[in-house]
């Protein structure tokens, strides 16, 4: 996402207008949905000029991902757990996320916006997946490698699936239903696991019979 350059001189950017603007930004887009809101519309009910928000986000896309997702994302409920906890939380959260009115109002227009902008779709894809890859990938007692595929992996499903229940499979956008989903998720994990506690019995019982022979 595009930030001020560091080099940038003068007085200390308004955080207060930001928040001005991304909260005006989804209160439009759950009054008027996607095809209705404009950034006109939004620095009007902001309070603040067309060219202040032009300044700060490149396109109505940005200015909507930012207003639904922040800039960067929110790691703090990772702290502290592990890969069971780490799964249960995207899946948790994952659903929270779709379940948002502002977020439903956005993702059609998203949607048909990503087919035509390849770097932000790309961006925002590596950007919200990378961070918590990287976090499992720390506390997975797998290869690194492994470990990172396993976790966009789980990423694609969780979020793929809240996506999908909340914009077709209505019918199904169930507790009963998200609560399967968090069980399959946590279940696959075993076999992964289970073959990392595999592969270290064997080193440890060929390390045992070295020091026997």
């Amino acid at each position: 996402m595009t930030k001020p350059s560091a080099g940038r001189s003068g007085r200390p950017r308004d955080t207060s207008i930001d928040d001005r603007v991304l909260s005006a930004t989804r209160e439009l887009l759950m009054e008027l949905g996607w095809d209705d809101l404009s950034v006109r519309g939004v620095a009007a009910r902001a309070g603040v000029g067309r060219t202040t928000i032009d300044r700060r986000w490149s396109s109505k896309a940005e200015l909507v991902l930012h207003a639904i997702l922040g800039r960067t994302p929110d790691l703090t409920p990772f702290d502290g757990t592990d890969p069971a906890g780490w799964v249960q939380w995207v899946a948790t959260g994952s659903r929270e996320l779709f379940a948002q009115p502002e977020v439903r109002a956005a993702v059609p227009g998203l949607l048909s916006t990503f087919a035509r902008n390849e770097d932000l779709r790309r961006q925002l894809w590596l950007s919200f997946s990378g961070p918590p890859a990287e976090l499992f990938s720390a506390d997975s007692p797998r290869d690194s490698e492994d470990a990172e595929l396993d976790a966009r992996a789980l990423l694609a499903m969780a979020a793929g699936a809240s996506l999908f229940l909340s914009t077709v499979a209505t019918e199904d956008d169930t507790d009963a239903v998200h609560a399967r989903i968090g069980e399959l998720l946590l279940a696959s994990l075993a076999p992964l696991l289970v073959d990392v506690l595999h592969q270290e019995l064997l080193l440890g019982r060929r390390h045992l019979c070295q020091l026997c022979g």
